[in-house]
This record gives C-alpha cells, structure tokens and sequence, in this order.
C-alpha cells in the first residue's frame, strides 16, 4: 500500500511538471480577408497553410469568417524555468523549434 502511493505521488510530480514545461500560449486577433486569405501585420496567410516563424517565434493560423473579416490564431512557447543545474538554450529555426529548451548536466 505504501509503495503505491508513493508511486503515484511520484508520477503526480512528474507530470506537473512537464504540463509547467510545456505551457505556451494562444492569442487570437481579429483580421480582414482579402482574396480568400487573412490579412495580419502585412502577411497574407492561407487557410490552408499555417504560417510557421522564427520571429517572433509563433505559428499563425488563419480561420476565414463570414464576409471580409476573419480570425489569426497565433501560438506561441511557454515560460521555461530550468531550475537548479540546468540553463536555457534558446532553439533555432521556425516555431516550435526556436522554443526555449532545458539543458541539464
């Protein structure tokens, strides 16, 4: 019995903080669309095609509403608190590869 919660506290702990590691964020604007595509911060993106950057690092994708206007949903990396012997290193390329990652000794 013992061993069993132990176990399963441990596991808890494990998964909180890998759920904390993986947070990020989504943040939603509304745009106008021109020819079938979402016009945001001069960018055109398809709906079909979600636009994938290095900066800043995001992916953004494009919901076409009703009329001229529709929906960028752009998602973005999570704080990362890399705690005692580990650093922050800083990914290269586009979203999600220029995340933060850990790097522990």
């Amino acid at each position: 019995m013992h061993f069993n919660l132990v176990l399963l506290v441990a596991i808890a702990i494990v998964a909180a903080s890998e759920w904390h590691l993986s947070e990020g964020y989504l943040a939603r604007a509304r745009v106008s669309v021109k020819d079938g595509k979402c016009q945001y911060n001069g960018t055109e993106i398809s709906p079909s095609e979600p636009l994938k950057l290095e900066h800043p690092c995001e992916e953004w994708r494009c919901h076409l509403g009703t009329g001229e206007t529709g929906e960028i949903v752009q998602a973005g990396c999570g704080v990362v608190d890399p705690g005692p012997g580990c650093t922050k290193v800083k990914g290269t390329g586009v979203y999600p590869d220029c995340c933060y990652k850990i790097v522990c000794n």
